[in-house]
């Protein structure tokens, strides 16, 4: 029973103190709509901060409550409801709370709102919600169904104010990133490269980001590893390269598999959240990458798995050091073609059923390869297919060796 509390009879609802130190107290009397945010706290975030377009956006509004006494909560505007027995958890009606049946005010980057019509009247009442000293409640909602900006690509700020504005959360930051594919330009051809947005959203966004500057400009492959990968993306051509700025990425190891075509980020061995610009290509399944190595993208395409084919057929001399650096053209962005991503997913791996097929799973390459950045670049004429031979025989020695260590970039 309530029999003490504070109310707001401005915005039409009651804040209740429940328990033995609210039975103590007098009558409820009115009290500022200020009151109210130093007894309960708005929270909105995410899963991720970083999505692809057109991808769900699941967000989670949640109420604190402050205070050592249990509190109870009314929605503006809406007669009031009792929950079924047994549910938990924040009802959509509080959520929409806001002036005008509203729940998050949207600005883009230029700071102008977005969806500011956007109202869920409730069909009927709406349950009260009750919080227990220090408790929570919280909900979780799919915001594209009601936000249908944040389908499209953007940086969008997202502000909570329910209650009609009574309480107001702390700003949560979106990035809605479209759905590109990378273009990878080299003398012996290019290869198209996939991101995986939703299991790497962070490596992506950092490898968009160096594109977008030009820095992987005439850079090289410095490490070439026949049945293991080939490696580049140094602006020091040395293994020991990394951002200028020196930024550094978090690991984002998922369950995707290391096979042929596969691209993920280079870290130190001894570091996982090391990784920063350097990037390799696996020639071959590598099953000790899985879940230690951060998977950025595949290759799609005949033409791309064919490069690779060529790349990695180039003579090296010690420590997987090309003879002559492989260098890196270009790398542009482009829009992912409009077909389905599981259909394009197969072609990828029709095109490369040859080559996987040939080669066996291979140990991790040597974290050690240097490159001369003073030998002349390549001839522009793709080179010449290798004999599978001669693919076999330097897969032998490359398999053969002990003291090889997993992909990584040393420390630098």
């Amino acid at each position: 029973m309530v029999t003490g509390g504070l109310g707001w009879t401005g915005v039409g609802f009651t804040l209740a103190l429940l328990g033995a130190a609210a039975r103590a107290q007098s009558p409820p009397s009115d009290h500022s709509m200020g009151e109210l945010s130093t007894a309960v706290r708005a929270d909105v975030k995410g899963e991720v901060t970083i999505v692809q377009a057109g991808r769900p956006v699941w967000v989670e509004f949640a109420l604190i409550n402050l205070t050592a006494e249990s509190l109870s909560l009314r929605a503006p505007k809406a007669s009031p409801a009792e929950a079924p027995a047994g549910e938990m958890g924040l009802p959509i009606g509080h959520v929409f709370s806001g002036t005008g049946f509203t729940a998050l005010t949207i600005t883009d980057s230029y700071g102008d709102p977005v969806d500011k019509q956007v109202s869920l009247p409730p069909d009927d009442g709406v349950s009260p919600v009750r919080l227990c000293p220090f408790g929570s409640v919280g909900l979780r909602l799919e915001l594209t169904q009601y936000y249908r900006s944040l389908l499209r690509p953007g940086k969008y700020t997202l502000v909570w104010q329910p209650y009609e504005g009574a309480l107001k959360s702390a700003p949560f930051t979106l990035i809605v990133l479209a759905e590109r594919e990378a273009v990878i330009n080299t003398d012996y051809g290019k290869m198209t490269m996939r991101f995986y947005y939703d299991q790497a959203p962070y490596h992506v966004q950092n490898f968009v980001e160096l594109v977008e500057q030009s820095f992987y400009y005439n850079l090289t492959f410095h490490r070439v590893v026949p049945g293991g990968i080939i490696q580049g993306g140094d602006p020091r051509g040395d293994g020991y390269g990394i951002r200028p700025d020196g930024k550094r990425l978090k690991a984002e190891f998922s369950d995707i598999p290391f096979e042929l075509g596969t691209v993920g980020m280079a870290r130190s061995q001894h570091d996982p959240d090391s990784a920063s610009c350097q990037f390799f290509i696996c020639l071959a399944r590598q099953p000790a990458f899985d879940g230690h190595q951060t998977a950025l993208g595949h290759l799609v395409g005949n033409e791309s798995f064919e490069t690779l084919r060529r790349l990695a057929a180039l003579p090296t001399g010690e420590k997987d050091r090309p003879r002559k650096p492989i260098y890196i053209r270009s790398i542009s962005l482009a829009s992912v073609p409009t077909r389905d991503r599981a259909q394009a997913l197969i072609q990828n791996q029709r095109a490369g059923s040859e080559l996987r097929a040939s080669q066996p799973a291979a140990t991790a390459p040597s974290s050690e390869a240097l490159v001369d950045p003073d030998q002349p670049p390549l001839p522009s004429a793709p080179g010449p297919t290798p004999r599978p031979g001669q693919v076999r025989e330097r897969r032998a020695l490359w398999k053969g060796r002990a003291s090889t260590q997993p992909a990584d970039r040393p420390n630098g």
